[in-house]
């Protein structure tokens, strides 16, 4: 069902920090920076062979991302893994495992979020290329 990693994120208060720290150390570059204006965030992906780094940074004081870095601080948000398909995954798995399928904000694929009852306490979404 699972075939590999798609992306790991973060959440960060400074985009523009990050893009430096990976484009000067890392020599890597950006592959989108998105705006998310109805989460109150943006977001910017690079790019590992197949794989995403997204860092999530909040745009307001209000934004539910914020909170997270308050009671989090920076780091660590979600792993998401690649799936052939959500529906059959959603099929396999136990009811109530997934959440409503919706269209990524940052990239041309499906999400879909595990409830936290069936997590280990990590964000965990499952992606289908779209």
């Amino acid at each position: 069902m699972i075939k590999e990693f798609h992306h790991v994120a973060f959440a960060v208060r400074d985009l523009d920090k990050i893009i430096k720290l990976m484009e000067n150390t890392y020599g890597m570059k950006v592959h989108s920076r998105t705006e998310i204006t109805e989460r109150q965030m943006e977001a910017v992906l690079f790019k590992m062979a197949d794989t995403y780094l997204e860092y999530l940074a909040p745009t307001t004081e209000t934004s539910p991302l914020n909170g997270f870095i308050r009671n989090n601080g920076e780091g660590f948000h979600h792993i998401a893994c690649l799936v052939d398909s959500i529906e059959q995954a959603r099929r396999l798995l136990p009811k109530g495992a997934l959440l409503e399928t919706r269209k990524s904000d940052v990239g041309n694929w499906l999400v879909a979020d595990f409830n936290r009852e069936f997590g280990s306490g990590l964000i965990t979404q499952i992606v289908q290329i779209d």
